[in-house]
């Protein structure tokens, strides 16, 4: 399919589950084919904090107004509601009956929200997830990685195990204790550079995910994605295509299991290097915006073209 143009209704704040799938579909469709309403430029989406102020913006659409929105409706083939925000959700209730030709996407990207009451959607798409929510217009739609960002190099891995993260839970500190006490490169609460984050995963042969606000976390996708090997404490969020315990990641159940299956994989250097390449290989395939892209418009009945600029797709 050519041409495919999908209307997506944003909310004006950085949301990290809407922008990653907004940038997604740019990357997929081209800038070209997503029109936003209300307009929303790359400089308010997250991971351009960390992109040097001196490149180049990547390419975008132009504004478009709400007139012209209602204007084109008839040739817009699916509606992505990015958010369950009030804002959203009250533009999408004003204008949702202009729509009724086309499968709507409703995200929920909140880790309390519940849903909204008198939208219409075909497909809702949740970041938190749990088995028991299953239903069949229902799907998981977790984190995942920017390419555009994470800048993979290839380098020694002379850090052991390292733990990088914001002391937002306790079980983190935790972890984090008991981490240092064994000598491993332990960094809570530092507030690094994105390239210094990049550069410390590229170096580290196991580097550890621990929830944090929410279930789903960034680390739990950047880890992998850099080469290192994804050792996580067990999720219980529903994920497409998730790593497999003992083949693509290691999960544990507790702060002393962590230490117990660290100190097997570092026994035991085949197969750490095994489990990180599979993992580094599914984050790449599976697991970045351009892929959650391709997985939301799959469910919605549309197949998505090849990406416009393969080439370019980790940078636009």
């Amino acid at each position: 399919m050519t041409g495919l143009d999908v209307l997506f209704l944003t909310n004006p704040e950085i949301s990290y589950h809407e922008d990653l799938l907004h940038e997604g579909l740019d990357q997929l469709l081209g800038p070209e084919h997503v029109f936003c309403y209300p307009y929303k430029g790359y400089e308010k989406f997250q991971y351009n904090l960390y992109v040097d102020p001196g490149d180049p913006p990547p390419p975008h659409r132009p504004p478009v107004d709400l007139d012209d929105v209602l204007r084109r409706r008839e040739s817009f083939q699916a509606v992505i509601v990015g958010s369950i925000r009030p804002e959203t959700v009250s533009l999408w209730r004003e204008i949702q009956d202009a729509f009724t030709h086309c499968p709507v996407a409703l995200l929920h990207g909140e880790e309390r929200e519940g849903w909204p009451t008198g939208v219409r959607s075909t497909h809702r798409f949740k970041m938190q997830m749990r088995p028991a929510e299953k239903s069949p217009d229902l799907f998981p739609l977790p984190l995942c990685v920017s390419p555009r960002v994470m800048l993979p190099v290839e380098t020694e891995r002379d850090i052991p195990v390292s733990f990088v993260v914001r002391p937002t839970v306790e079980l983190r500190l935790w972890c984090a204790e008991l981490l240092r006490r064994q000598g491993y490169t332990v960094l809570v609460g530092a507030d690094i550079p994105r390239e210094q984050f990049c550069w410390i995963l590229n170096r580290s042969k196991i580097a550890v995910s621990v929830r944090g606000v929410a279930w789903d976390t960034f680390r739990y996708w950047e880890i992998p994605y850099q080469g290192a090997l994804l050792l996580s404490e067990r999720l219980p969020i529903l994920i497409p295509d998730n790593f497999v315990d003992g083949e693509s990641a290691v999960f544990f159940d507790g702060p002393k299991d962590m230490l117990d299956k660290i100190e097997a994989l570092l026994g035991d250097e085949d197969r750490l290097n095994r489990i990180a390449e599979n993992g580094r290989r599914l984050a790449r395939q599976k697991h970045t915006s351009l892929a959650r892209a391709r997985y939301v418009l799959e469910h919605l009945g549309l197949a998505p073209p090849s990406p416009k600029n393969s080439a370019k797709a980790s940078r636009t």
